[in-house]
């Protein structure tokens, strides 16, 4: 079972060491009750889906498969997996996102049908009353070569109570932002974490695994990919992002580093970010580094510390900040957000940096934890830019303030190995 999210809250209010925080002390008007609402993805209507390729529920009634087990990462993908052909295979396409030059009109997800209702009595009375859906996935780094793995978890109210054995259904739009989205199959949630780890995700329950493999595998590319809960027909949103080795790229933190406060998470705010009313104030300049890092072409990611319950409210106040599309990763556990930062953000620099085969000119960082976890994934110092009371911490490039640090920005080369085409948020 996932930890509560009360729990979690209480905690980061309380101590936020691993994030580079000063202990937060809880506020008396704190509210964390049921009313609390979550941030869909920002979608618009979608035309009818041709008939091959219906949208929905309705179009995938036969084809229910159970949830992957863990052994299908060990053998490469050769298993029992929920395969987007129906058949295990390696091939790959050649698929790309649609050519810009080419005007067209962006089709997002819209469900087609209406909602099919719970499988399981335990569901109804115990699940769904807790409160607001807060279905979420993380982004996905991937190649066309190797694992394309899509994990979605979809947990109810403030307590993150965990939807267990209900139908989800797996759609990857083609040709994004213009073209259809193809169902690729049904799977159960998991009931009690019983599938272990899966690309470096733990099973904590109410999650869906789905590898795209054989002729559903997709190529370099950001692909959009929305799993839609059968049930109530609530959405997580998240992108698979397929690279080319050698893609250059920059990678922020973002609280404390773009933020001008480490996690500002503070008690008489917690309403505001669940409802995805709250946008922190930003350093001065942060916006535009970013912004001309993406103008010259490289990949734009964002690694935080925060819980992955967090993801579509972070999202949300990315978007409505200005910010531009890039690869968005939070912390899978309470314990990689609070106790362990450093070592999760050095593994995923580590799937990024030898896995995926990305090419990170810099890094922008606040925490001692960052500087650990650039250190721990071989991040040369020079690249390595810190601000605030770390800046120049154990040998990095101290980072005095963002304006003054346009110029180095505005020097540097046009990314030679530019990312797939940028899709909107």
């Amino acid at each position: 079972m996932n930890a509560l999210r009360i729990a979690a809250v209480t905690v980061l209010v309380v101590a936020l060491s691993a994030c580079g925080d000063e202990p937060l002390t809880p506020g008396p008007n704190l509210d964390i009750g049921t009313d609390l609402v979550t941030v869909d993805s920002v979608d618009i209507a979608v035309p009818d889906a041709p008939s091959e390729t219906q949208v929905g529920p309705d179009a995938q009634t036969d084809a229910v498969v159970d949830v992957v087990g863990p052994d299908a990462v060990e053998d490469g993908g050769t298993s029992d997996v929920p395969q987007g052909d129906g058949s295990a295979g390696d091939g790959t396409t050649t698929e790309t996102t649609q050519d810009t030059s080419t005007p067209c009109t962006p089709v997002d997800f819209t469900p087609t049908g209406s909602p099919a209702g719970w499988k399981t009595t335990s569901t109804e009375l115990f699940t769904v009353t807790q409160g607001d859906p807060n279905q979420r996935g993380q982004d996905v780094a991937a190649t066309a070569a190797g694992v394309q793995w899509l994990i979605g978890k979809f947990a109810y109210g403030p307590f993150d109570k965990d939807l267990e054995e209900e139908d989800v259904e797996v759609f990857v739009q083609s040709d994004a932002p213009c073209g259809d989205w193809v169902s690729q199959g049904v799977l159960e949630t998991s009931d009690d974490g019983q599938f272990g780890t899966i690309n470096g995700v733990e099973d904590d329950g109410g999650r869906a695994f789905f590898e795209l493999t054989g002729d559903a595998k997709r190529g370099v590319g950001v692909h959009p990919v929305r799993m839609l809960v059968h049930g109530d027909h609530s959405v997580a949103s998240f992108n698979l992002f397929v690279f080319e080795p050698g893609t250059q790229a920059v990678l922020f933190d973002i609280d404390g580093t773009l933020t001008t406060d480490d996690f500002e998470l503070v008690a008489s705010l917690f309403n505001e970010i669940f409802s995805g009313d709250y946008l922190p104030d930003l350093h001065p300049g942060a916006l535009d580094a970013v912004n001309a890092y993406a103008a010259k072409g490289y990949q734009i990611i964002y690694l935080s510390a925060r819980p992955e319950w967090l993801k579509p409210m972070t999202q949300n106040a990315l978007i409505q900040q200005g910010f531009p599309p890039g690869l968005v990763h939070l912390a899978e556990t309470n314990t990689e957000s609070l106790t362990d930062t450093a070592n999760y953000k050095a593994t995923f620099l580590g799937h990024l940096l030898n896995t995926v085969g990305l090419d990170i000119v810099a890094m922008y960082g606040n925490a001692d934890t960052d500087v650990e976890a650039y250190e721990m994934a071989g991040m040369p110092k020079s690249e390595t830019f810190i601000i605030g009371e770390n800046a120049g911490m154990a040998g990095t490039t101290a980072l005095a303030d963002y304006p003054s640090h346009q110029s180095y920005i505005d020097g540097l080369p046009d990314a030679s190995t530019s990312p797939p085409e940028p899709i909107q948020w």
